[in-house]
This record gives structure tokens, C-alpha cells and sequence, in this order.
């Protein structure tokens, strides 16, 4: 039995310190990919330019119906190509780690993205040689381990194995202000060196961040026990009649996962999921493209765009560190932990609905401060997914965990390409038809809103049985 549950040695405060170590691991994953954000938009704009005019061409030239068109086009496509892989290879890696363990595979998704992002920047940086199109090809690298999709669901599982029930929306709350945090401070700072050096520093500093995330991995208990790793091996092939890792073996546990969500009491779960669909196409609206967004429209250079960026990171810190914790405290007095995640996910996803509209006005003023509004939304997928778990049993966490990636995912096939469509009907149109963008996150909100009015969080007993 002590093997059983020896990655939790040590009580309470260790599992607390080890989930400090997850949150680190996840601030440098949010560095770097905040950290590359802008810069990576201004290079592939500059390759775009230099295409199309003739001499070295200022940013200010850039800013064409037709260029931005295409670099929005291809802005979006990086996600969706990302996530035709990760939809590909996502449910056989988050079986694979509930086999060989999460840490080995959170590992392999490191090696991939970081291999994505050294090929985009080597396609980039041979214009003469490598059409930027062919940037398009990088996301094909996160084969190797399955990309962000099964990076985070193993990250969120190594949580949810680390603290109690009552203890998980407090610590998925401490992994979002982790990455939050880091989204605060790393488009300043990539902004900062944009204009004091080039684009290209801050693209090569997030690609070292994004490795440095494996040193406080080492730290990181593996949460998956050897005696864990034997009876799901035993429930896998009992007799061996199915060989681990063939094709036959991962229908098998496709076929049993979607089984056990369509045996569940409630629906509310699959309108909980549904949730998540919106969760990149808020992350591009709120980076990559708000910064081509606010640069297009309002003739602002690329890199002072970070420092608005910023912005929305810092609020999303305060309501992550202080506001949500306080409300859930005063909450919980009252409330059953899922009753007081269901309350709060609906007043985050209709002030994030609110703050969306405002960020589609034509004054820069009422786009910042939309981007405030939006950001006091920001609780919406932690209080979620702390919400779906209670839904299930302990032992089928990894596996909702890699089925919200997958949903998640999914969001990315649509995110990218409507985002850059409603853009570029915006630009045809002119005027405040240019906000078309976020009139559609908006409205993909409101749609959430509503699916959540109709949640009804577990009872008591179904509680009990899933324990």
C-alpha cells in the first residue's frame, strides 16, 4: 500500500511543494510561448513584406489589406495544423502515460514543440531558399510526444494525483497564475528587445526557455505508482491478446473512455467539455492576433503591442491570486465544491463575453479596457475543469484530462481560420466592421454562458460513488 501512493510521500506541504514545481515548469512554458508570440508575427510580416515590395521595406509599408490578410491566414494556421496533430496522436499518448508514466511523456512534448519552433524560425530565416508558407510544416513535429494538447492534460493529471478533491481548483488556480504570470512579464520584456534589438533575440531566448522548462520537471514526483502501471497493464491485455501500443489497443481504450462518458447520469459533463472549445480562440484573440489586430487598425508598431499584452496578463494574475481564491473561500462555506465552480464559471464566461464586445470598438481606449473587462473572465477553464473532475472517478482523471485537450484542440481547427476570415471581411468592409473578430469571440461566449445555465453539478451521492 506505502508503494501504492509513493510519488505523494511526505504529506500535505509536500504535495504542495511539488505542485509548486509543476507551476514553475509551467511559467516557462508560458515565457517562451509568450515570449515568441509577437516577435514570430513581425518576422513572418517582414518575410511577407519583403516578398511583395522591392528594397528593405519599413513596418509601417506592411500594413497592406493584402499582407495582413496573409499573415493572419497564416497566424492561424500554425494552431490548426498543431491540432490536426494533436487530435491525431493526443488519445494514444494520454493512454501511453497512464502506462509508462506522465513525466516521460511530458518530456517527449517538450523535444516536439521545441523542434516545431526551431524549424519555423530556420524557415523564416532562409527567405531566399524556404517560402514562409512552409512554416505550416512545423506543428508536424509535435508528433513526437503530441504537442501542447498532451503536455498540458499529463501536466493538469500530475496535479490532479498530487492534492484532494477540495484542494484541486486551488491548485489548477496556482498552474493558470503560473502561466499567467509569465504571460505578464513576456511580452513586455520580448517588446523591450524588439525595439532595443530585432525580433529574431527574443524568437531565440524562447527557444531556450521552452527547454528550461525541464529543470524544474526534475523535481517533479512522478505521480503514476509501479503497482498503478501493473493492473492498468493487466486491464489493458489481460492475456496478452492485444499487443500495448497497436492499433487494436488504442480503439480499445477510445472505445471504453467514450463508453464511460455516454454511461455518465447527467449530460451536464458534455456541456462542461463544450466549454473548452472556446479556449483557443480566447488565447489567439487575446496574443498573436490582438497584436496584428491593434497594429493593422490603429497603425501601432508590432512591438509596443506586447506591452498591451501585458496588461491583460497582470489582471488575469489578480483574479486568478485574489479574487477567484476569495470567492471560492466565501463560496465554500455555503456550496459544495462543484456547486461553487458551476456559480463561478458562469460569471466568469459572461464577463468575458462583455469585455470581447468592447475590444471590437474602434478607440484604442475602449479596446484596452475590453481587454480589462475580458481578463476579470480569466477563472473560466480552471473553475471548469476543477468542475469536470467531479464528475468522474480519480482513476479516469488522466483520461478526462486528455479528453479536454482533445477538446481544446478541436477549438484550434476552427479558431485560426474563422479569426482570420472575420478579418479579413472586417478589412473589406472597412470601418467598424473591422471588429467582426471579436464580435465572433463574443458571440462563441454567449454561447457558453448558455450551455452552463443548463449544468447541473453532481449530487452528494454521485460524488460518494465516484470516490
Amino acid at each position: 500500500m506505502l508503494e501504492e501512493t509513493s510519488p505523494l510521500l511526505g504529506g500535505q506541504k509536500s504535495r504542495w511543494l511539488s505542485v509548486y514545481w509543476l507551476s514553475a515548469v509551467v511559467f516557462c512554458l508560458s515565457v517562451a510561448g509568450t515570449f515568441l508570440n509577437v516577435p514570430l508575427t513581425r518576422l513572418i510580416e517582414d518575410n511577407l513584406c519583403t516578398r511583395y515590395s522591392q528594397g528593405t521595406p519599413t513596418e509601417e509599408l506592411c500594413k497592406t489589406d493584402k499582407i495582413q490578410s496573409k499573415l493572419a491566414y497564416l497566424n492561424g494556421g500554425l494552431p490548426l495544423m498543431e491540432a490536426v496533430v494533436g487530435l491525431i496522436v493526443a488519445f494514444p499518448f494520454g493512454v501511453l502515460a497512464d502506462r509508462v508514466g506522465r513525466k516521460p511523456i511530458i518530456v517527449l512534448s517538450m523535444i516536439g514543440t521545441s523542434l516545431s519552433l526551431a524549424w519555423e524560425l530556420a524557415v523564416i530565416g532562409l527567405p531566399r531558399i524556404i517560402s514562409v508558407r512552409f512554416i505550416l510544416a512545423g506543428p508536424l513535429f509535435t508528433v513526437i510526444g503530441g504537442g501542447n494538447t498532451v503536455l498540458l492534460a499529463n501536466l493538469y493529471s500530475i496535479a490532479s494525483d498530487l492534492v484532494i478533491q477540495s484542494d484541486r481548483a486551488s491548485a489548477f488556480f496556482l498552474m493558470a497564475f503560473a502561466s499567467l504570470l509569465g504571460a505578464s512579464v513576456g511580452p513586455a520584456i520580448s517588446s523591450a528587445f524588439m525595439e532595443t534589438f530585432s525580433p529574431w533575440v527574443p524568437a531565440f531566448i524562447s527557444f531556450f526557455v521552452n527547454l528550461a522548462a525541464l529543470i524544474p520537471l526534475f523535481f517533479v514526483p512522478e505521480t503514476l505508482s509501479p503497482s498503478k502501471r501493473d493492473s492498468n497493464s493487466e486491464q489493458i491485455h489481460p492475456e496478452s491478446e492485444e499487443r500495448p501500443h497497436s492499433f487494436r489497443w488504442y480503439l480499445s481504450q477510445s472505445l471504453h473512455l467514450s463508453s464511460s462518458i455516454a454511461s455518465m447520469k447527467s449530460p451536464s459533463i458534455i456541456l462542461v467539455l463544450a466549454t473548452f472549445l472556446t479556449a483557443a480562440p480566447e488565447v489567439l484573440g487575446t496574443s498573436q492576433f490582438l497584436a496584428q489586430y491593434i497594429s493593422k487598425r490603429f497603425d501601432w508598431p508590432l512591438a509596443k503591442t506586447g506591452y498591451i499584452l501585458t496588461l491583460r496578463g497582470v489582471i488575469h494574475m489578480g483574479v486568478l491570486l485574489f479574487t477567484l481564491p476569495l470567492l471560492s473561500k466565501i463560496l465554500l462555506r455555503s456550496q459544495r465544491p462543484p456547486v461553487k465552480d458551476l456559480m463561478l464559471a458562469r460569471a466568469s464566461v459572461a464577463i468575458a463575453a462583455i469585455g470581447a464586445l468592447f475590444m471590437a470598438a474602434s478607440q484604442i481606449g475602449l479596446v484596452v479596457a475590453g481587454l480589462a473587462v475580458h481578463s476579470l473572465g480569466s477563472g473560466l477553464a480552471p473553475l471548469c475543469r476543477s468542475l469536470a473532475t467531479s464528475y468522474v472517478a480519480p482513476q479516469d482523471t488522466s483520461k478526462l484530462n486528455t479528453v479536454i485537450g482533445i477538446v481544446e484542440t478541436t477549438g484550434s481547427l476552427f479558431a485560426g481560420p474563422a479569426l482570420a476570415w472575420l478579418f479579413e471581411m472586417g478589412m473589406k468592409l472597412g470601418g467598424r466592421s473591422l471588429g467582426l473578430p471579436y464580435y465572433g469571440l463574443a458571440a462563441s461566449f454567449v454561447l457558453c454562458l448558455v450551455g452552463l445555465i443548463f449544468v447541473h453539478p453532481p449530487t452528494r451521492e454521485e460524488e460518494t460513488d465516484e470516490s
